[in-house]
């Protein structure tokens, strides 16, 4: 009896080890990851908050991705919280002075406990213990980022060096061989790391190497911005470059390195213009990626392009979708009916100047039929990101203020006319899209010293300017400087 109880538990044990050694397939669901923690403080003085950032891995793809949340240690420095992350992913805790990085499983727990003294004389790997889901591997990602051999974070430094034009410096030689030998060193030094590092475990290793791999990759393509095309003069010097950097990323391809599991973890989305300009075959993804994956395009067709999802992709998203279909098709319902208002109420109008106004009388001939009435100038274009959040931020806004306010907006030639008008039925507001020496003259009339995009032109009730700004910032931004028109 004794021998089996005995043979039992080590069969156990050996089973619990293998487990640890492996990451598991990636988890959707609507059900919120559980984080809580314990914060022993080196001092009473420390901060009492905890800030939890996190990124959705997918988006309607109008700037709603970066999410983060706070709450308050209570008397034993526990706390716990609740996070809407939809499927395995990362986020990045912060208490006072001291941050970690973790991963986290929707409808699962992750506990930790973090002895902030002990940080400060033994380091983060004697300080933070985890417990609940992914133990020994988040103390690993935790360790891994503060002793430096995080793939992510040394890509993103390189990144950053590209940038801010440093990389050239860094590089063995100033041209294309010069880059491709600096990311393939990177890449082997970054595996020398990880396997020198003997504190490491084995599901650690595995994802480490494969994010390596997978990142090297997504550097190629950086190459012409970080050698600034040294001696690429000619139309037939760029096309010869681009067959190479082709030859390259087939080559490297050829074995899918992206089609690891483990790489579900961190793929955000896939750089399209790696794939659809520089390879002829499809790319090999994880299959537990392949819902995240379907699920961001279909967020941001409604998202960006304020398309509504067909019959067939509304079936493909309750057959291959069902963790997240919740949340999907809701977007779509919300979309629809919003869509539906606008274009019932006629709150969007497609608008045209007269053909045959100077081009020195633009702006008077866009805002006279407004004339006894202010108006909110927008300049914007389909490629801009802050552009058409600003749209979405503000549809409530200008449901409450249409009736004292008028609210134009101006595209140009800059934009792609069909994007244009599948765009605009969504937004409210009177539309013009204007030619390049239209949207020129435009400019010469406008206080500002910029063509950037957005810009928001205030124009009093008489139809003299109250004054121009850039950028968009807030609602709440929007508000104040409308109130100044609305006296």
């Amino acid at each position: 009896m004794k021998q089996t109880i005995l043979t039992t538990l080590l069969a156990l044990v050996a089973l619990m080890g293998q487990a640890q050694k492996h990451l598991p397939e990636i988890q959707y669901s609507l059900k919120p990851a559980v984080l809580k923690g314990r914060v022993v403080k080196a001092s009473a003085e420390e901060s009492d908050t905890v800030r939890v950032y996190y990124l959705l891995r997918y988006t309607t793809g109008m700037g709603d991705a970066r999410r983060w949340q706070g709450t308050r240690l209570d008397g034993d420095g526990c706390f716990t919280m609740e996070l809407p992350i939809g499927m395995t992913h990362q986020c990045e805790v912060m208490v006072g002075q001291s941050s970690f990085t973790c991963y986290i499983v929707p409808g699962e727990t992750v506990s930790f406990t973090l002895d902030e003294p002990k940080m400060q004389t033994h380091g983060l790997r004697k300080a933070l213990k985890f417990g609940g889901a992914l133990p020994d591997f988040n103390l690993d990602v935790a360790y891994a980022i503060s002793k430096g051999i995080d793939p992510c974070d040394i890509y993103l430094d390189i990144e950053r060096k590209r940038n801010t034009n440093q990389l050239l410096n860094e590089l063995p030689q100033k041209n294309e061989e010069g880059y491709f030998d600096y990311l393939k060193a990177t890449y082997e030094r970054v595996n020398a790391q990880i396997d020198a590092d003997k504190h490491l475990g084995t599901a650690y290793r595995e994802f480490a190497k494969a994010v390596n791999l997978y990142q090297w990759g997504d550097m190629m393509m950086w190459c012409g911005q970080s050698i600034q095309y040294q001696g690429l003069k000619t139309e037939e010097d760029y096309d010869a470059y681009n067959a190479r950097l082709k030859r390259r990323y087939e080559q490297y391809m050829q074995d899918d390195p992206w089609a690891n599991p483990l790489l579900s973890y961190v793929m955000w989305s896939l750089p399209d213009t790696f794939i659809d300009d520089l390879l002829e075959e499809g790319v090999k993804l994880p299959d537990s990626y392949r819902k995240c994956y379907l699920a961001n395009r279909y967020l941001q067709q409604m998202g960006q392009d304020k398309e509504l999802l067909s019959e067939a992709q509304q079936d493909s998203v309750r057959t291959l979708l069902p963790e997240l279909a919740p949340e999907v098709l809701g977007y779509h319902d919300r979309m629809e009916r919003e869509l539906a208002f606008v274009g019932e109420q006629g709150l969007s109008r497609v608008c045209e100047l007269p053909a045959d106004i100077p081009d020195g009388d633009v702006l008077s001939a866009i805002i006279v039929p407004y004339r006894g009435k202010p108006i909110l100038l927008d300049l914007w274009e389909t490629t801009c990101g802050p552009c058409r959040l600003a749209f979405k931020e503000m549809h409530s806004l200008k449901l409450e203020l249409g009736s004292k306010i008028q609210f134009v907006d101006i595209a140009s030639e800059h934009s792609n006319h069909d994007t244009w008008q599948k765009l605009i039925p969504n937004y409210i507001g009177d539309h013009y899209y204007l030619t390049q020496s239209q949207l020129e003259a435009l400019h010469r009339r406008l206080p500002c010293e910029t063509n950037a995009v957005p810009i928001w032109v205030l124009i009093n009730a008489d139809g003299t300017i109250h004054h121009a700004f850039v950028g968009y910032r807030d609602v709440e931004s929007m508000m104040k400087e409308l109130a100044e028109v609305e006296k």
